[in-house]
């Protein structure tokens, strides 16, 4: 049986998984696809804003389930690049690329982004300073490994589960 071509790329937040994950299709010639992208599909359909499915979400995985399966769907697919928190887990056959970052670092980047780009500027809510990024980052991480210990016994920032692992710090990250 021929390996088919699927490459995952998880990491941290602010780690460069959406940029990396396009610029590595493109030089493989390879369809992208994400997980964001398909959050925002689910809520379309669901009629929902990112906040009430993440509220909803806590208590009703119903929506976590249509976005798992529209992941576990991509095996079928080959020649592809999946930027997903748990694309590792759903495509255990793919070649697992893990970003890592310095969460200061990681800080600077989320915060200069937020500046930069003015479709996200409003997307967090109130404070944009350095610390309320910073608090808002490591947060948003602990909740993640908690939620996906309970509902997968998975840890998603556990760089065991990957066949390589990239320090991003010293990548230079440009905001568009």
């Amino acid at each position: 049986m021929q390996k088919k071509h699927i490459i995952t790329i998880s990491g941290k937040p602010g780690s460069g998984k959406s940029s990396t994950a396009d610029k590595v299709a493109e030089l493989l010639g390879y369809t992208r696809h994400s997980s964001g992208d398909m959050v925002r599909r689910v809520l379309k359909r669901n009629g929902l804003t990112l906040e009430e499915y993440n509220q909803k979400a806590e208590d009703d995985h119903d929506l976590d389930d249509q976005i798992d399966e529209e992941l576990r769907a991509l095996r079928e697919l080959d020649d592809i690049v999946v930027d997903s928190r748990l694309g590792f887990y759903w495509l255990p056959e793919s070649f697992k690329v893990y970003l890592d970052l310095d969460l200061d670092v990681a800080t600077v980047r989320i915060f200069k982004d937020m500046t930069a780009n003015s479709s996200r500027s409003g997307v967090e809510g109130g404070d944009h300073s350095l610390p309320s990024i910073a608090a808002s980052v490591s947060g948003r991480m602990r909740d993640e490994q908690q939620r996906f210990k309970k509902l997968y016994g998975v840890d998603p920032y556990d760089t065991g589960h990957f066949d390589l692992i990239i320090d991003t710090a010293r990548h230079n990250h440009h905001t568009v």
